[in-house]
């Protein structure tokens, strides 16, 4: 069977070319066909084509990498080819010749309507199910793409020996059985009870949702329902009630009411899921509030005014190309042909009128920065230096694309280097291979490392690093006459997460080459010899803006005192507050523009800890420095980072962004002053109630990661933290993987027990196997599906939790012992019988734990709503 993935990419293209050919020949056979069954009104089939092929648009173009906003497109999308049946089949009725409509009308597509239907049930609601379910909804999701494609390549069949071998009718009766005919076949009853069945595992699913995920589950669901819930019905009706279409047959007034009456709600689609989408945010917003309105809307409804009635002044005169020019020109047909010119050629005239009158009332912020980087361009002009120029550039930059970092790097000619005249950013040398690359084009460079056709990873790993450390997804050089280089623009990434746009590239290039005149006169300027040079202080750097504080650009090596954790800068040499001789540190003392590391706090598995400030907003954070990696190693953290990042719950330690400092990672966290739930367990353990709130807290959080895709994967005592007021906060969460991942490609024989992954082998293996069949976590808090090499879900999260929750009312580890010992405990389900190693307990906490951490996954808590309603249950008899 096809890949998912091919099977993905491959059905919608195809399901698009039936949707257009289906529209063509409506358009075509709408004056013959309008109003000649008067139970069915002809033009449904051209609404609903255009209703769910529009839905099926925003999202499919505006859902990005979102899965569950592809899968529905897709349904969407091959469910709207349903509707181009009857009009291929009557187009087909009087032009026999026409190929190309024979070919659409052959493919099926809507036969994979059951599959991109269960594939959005599968992701959709996000809170996770137990991993038997997760393995149904799989075999389902199979079990529907091998029945679209047999049905698929049937009716391909059935055309093929009916349209090119000539075999009789009667030779092809068996075929004729799997074709999408009213009241007879098995291809309705095959997509439609497979569709069903989805539908309703997808309420099941629901009841799972909680608090605001269960209120925007619940709108979807009802917006869904209230549009396609009567036509649904009306059609199973039809298909599987005996009677029920004879009787409507006999009573045509009545069936076209009942069908008018079910099937216009389903006109709505494209009104109430985007509202759905967009207000309640069901699915990923911002790629589709964004990317979908902004570039589809704005950009292609244009388009459409001029290409639709193009489309239909084609399709009218190539219906009827054999009448006369007198009968083209006189009767109804004459109204029809003013009105679709009148407004193509309005359409034609005013389209760019039109995009600015849309972008000013829709997309104000895309409008605002077309306006200011071309006002800039002008005003770029009026600077005599490299320092203001560096002010005016960056300042209003970012105002127009609103960016995460921007600097300008300008050549210093006596030094050979590339700077910033702000000094927030590390210098380049101008001899560097990134510095030649960006002179020999004038066109902005996107910085995407992990792309394998990117020219970038050609670059020495210097030059690698020093991209990564900068933050820069795109480079725009700044060019002389000569094609010299005088300086570089570095654009972060915007905070919306949308691409930067090809009007953003040719703005950025006009303000690139009006710098350069700006350059190219200051170093025209002759620069005095350094005997002229008067004596004095360095002159006053350029006035930086508000929200960024001039610093050194150049981070150098901290000094660190071995005895109390104390950084200082790289020229002190005794600590200030124990006087001990300072060591060379593995941080600079200061990254520019961002962070002053203050004090070492601790070290863990992963890393060190220090405790330090944020220069930009003044507040406190922990940067937790990870081990040394490559510089697409690096960017991969980063963006696992920023995916953690945009989950936020109470009890979840802010993750405020990753840095890298030569190849060396940095997760920077919110600082806890309150010290780690490990410190507190095994020196003292918890009372019975505060480890059940603890749980409960924890609970919550690992749902709301749950939701979010993102599995924590070593959850311990030492990545709880409590802040100063005592609120419990669990850290570390969304990178796990991912430095498995890293250490795991270098081997992990110099990590030991308490790092983020330890020595595990699945069941039948042996101490010494290939390092890649380790498993991420630590090892006294795997799971036994973990141990055995099972794909990970959210039931590792939950086993780890409750082994936390049971070492707090111990006092100790639960798995204690060699390695292999532990292994083989956790493998076997032989966790100790809480009541008998915590007898003065209350009897609620044995139950819970009995079943918790029972062998059997059936048994324990399914997710993590679950898990917590089980531990409200305790705390309320305790």
């Amino acid at each position: 069977m096809l890949r998912g993935s091919l099977l993905a990419r491959l059905v919608p293209p195809l399901a698009a070319f039936k949707l257009a050919m289906g529209l063509a020949a409506f358009v075509v056979t709408y004056d013959g066909a309008a109003g000649r069954d008067p139970t069915f009104p002809y033009v449904f089939y051209g609404l609903f084509s255009a209703a769910f092929g529009a839905t099926a648009a925003l999202l499919l173009l505006g859902g990005g990498k979102d899965r569950r906003s592809l899968a529905l497109g897709g349904f969407f999308l091959v469910t709207a080819t349903a509707w181009s049946n009857g009009p291929l089949s009557l187009f087909l009725k009087a032009h026999r010749d026409a190929s190309l409509f024979s070919v659409a009308n052959a493919l099926e597509v809507n036969a994979f309507m059951p599959w991109f239907l269960w594939r959005f049930v599968r992701d959709f609601p996000q809170p996770s199910v137990s991993l038997p379910v997760r393995r149904r909804i799989q075999t389902a999701v199979r079990v529907s793409a091998a029945a679209g494609l047999i049905l698929f390549f049937l009716n391909l069949l059935l055309f093929t020996l009916r349209n090119v071998s000539g075999m009789p009718e009667d030779a092809l009766r068996l075929l004729t059985w799997f074709t999408p005919k009213r009241g007879e076949g098995s291809f309705y009853t095959v997509t439609l009870g497979l569709t069903a069945a989805a539908f309703g595992l997808l309420l099941w699913k629901a009841r799972a949702a909680r608090g605001d995920d269960q209120r925007r589950v619940r709108v979807f669901l009802e917006l869904l329902a209230i549009a396609m819930g009567p036509m649904v019905a009306e059609v199973v009706m039809e298909l599987f009630v005996p009677g029920y279409e004879a009787h409507l047959v006999s009573r045509p007034q009545e069936h076209l009411a009942t069908v008018v009456l079910t099937m216009l709600p389903a006109l709505s689609l494209p009104l109430t899921v985007p509202y759905a989408v967009l207000v309640h945010r069901v699915l990923d917003v911002r790629l589709i509030a964004r990317r979908a309105l902004q570039y589809l809307l704005a950009r292609y409804s244009v388009l459409a005014v001029v290409a639709v009635p193009l489309g239909a002044l084609i399709a009218y005169f190539y219906g009827r190309r054999s009448d006369s020019l007198a009968t083209l020109f006189s009767g109804p047909g004459v109204l029809f042909l003013l009105s679709v010119t009148a407004i193509g050629a309005a359409g034609l005239r005013y389209r760019r009128t039109l995009l600015d009158v849309i972008d000013r009332r829709f997309f104000r912020e895309q409008y605002d920065a077309r306006q200011i980087l071309t006002l800039l361009v002008d005003r770029i002009r009026s600077i005599k230096d490299s320092a203001s120029l560096a002010n005016l550039i960056t300042r209003e930059i970012d105002l127009a694309l609103h960016l995460e970092g921007i600097a300008l790097l300008v050549l210093d000619p006596r030094s050979g280097m590339l700077a910033d005249p702000r000094n927030r950013a590390r210098k380049l040398d101008a001899s560097s291979s990134l510095a030649l690359i960006a002179s020999n084009t004038s066109d902005p460079l996107e910085v995407d490392l992990e792309n394998p056709q990117s020219p970038l990873l050609k670059l020495p790993e210097r030059d690698r690093h020093w991209l990564v450390d900068s933050g820069f997804r795109l480079i725009v050089p700044i060019l002389a006459r000569d094609g010299s280089l005088l300086g570089l623009m570095g654009l972060g990434e915007k905070k919306s997460g949308l691409p930067f746009l090809r009007e953003d590239r040719e703005l950025l290039h006009a303000i690139a080459s009006s710098g350069a005149w700006v350059l190219e006169l200051e170093h025209e300027r002759p620069l005095p010899p350094f005997w002229q040079v008067p004596p004095g202080p360095p002159p006053e750097p350029a006035p930086a803006s508000p929200t960024m504080p001039t610093m050194p650009a150049i981070a150098e090596l901290a000094r660190e005192c071995p005895n109390c954790g104390a950084l200082h800068p790289s020229y002190t040499v005794f600590c200030s507050s124990c006087s001990r001789r300072l060591e060379p540190s593995r941080v600079p003392y200061v990254l520019p523009g961002k962070f002053r590391f203050e004090h070492r706090i601790g070290e863990g598995g992963m890393g060190i800890v220090y405790q330090g400030s944020d220069l930009a907003l003044g507040r406190p954070v922990a940067i937790k420095t990870l081990r040394r990696v490559s510089p697409e190693d690096a960017m991969r953290l980063r963006r696992e980072a920023r995916t953690a990042a945009a989950v936020s719950h109470p009890h979840l330690a802010p993750v405020f962004g990753m840095e890298t400092w030569q190849g060396t990672p940095m997760l920077v966290m919110e600082l806890l002053e309150g010290g780690t739930l490990a410190q507190r367990v095994f020196r003292e353990g918890l009372p019975e109630v505060e480890t059940v709130e603890l749980g409960i807290a924890m609970a919550d959080a690992l749902g709301q990661l749950h939701a979010a895709d993102i599995l924590h994967r070593d959850l311990k005592p030492s990545n709880i933290g409590y802040t100063r007021d005592g609120v419990p906060k669990l850290m570390d969460f969304g990178i796990a993987r991912v430095i498995f991942e890293l250490r795991d490609e270098e081997g992990l024989e110099d990590w030991d027990e308490d790092d983020t992954e330890v020595a595990v082998w699945p069941a039948g293996g042996e101490p010494g196997a290939d390092p890649r069949q380790r498993f991420v976590g630590t090892l006294s808090y795997l799971s036994p599906e973990a141990v055995r090499g099972e794909p990970a879900d959210a039931s590792f999260d939950l086993w780890g939790l409750c082994v936390v929750l049971y070492e707090c009312l111990l006092g100790r580890k639960v798995f204690s012992g060699t390695n292999a010992q532990i292994v083989e405990r956790i493998r076997s389900g032989r966790v100790p019988d809480f009541a008998q190693v915590c007898p003065g307990r209350a009897p609620a906490l044995a139950d819970f734990f009995r079943d918790a951490l029972h062998r059997t996954p059936s048994r324990r808590p399914a997710t993590a709503h679950d898990l917590r309603r089980r531990l409200e249950t305790v705390r309320q008899s305790l």
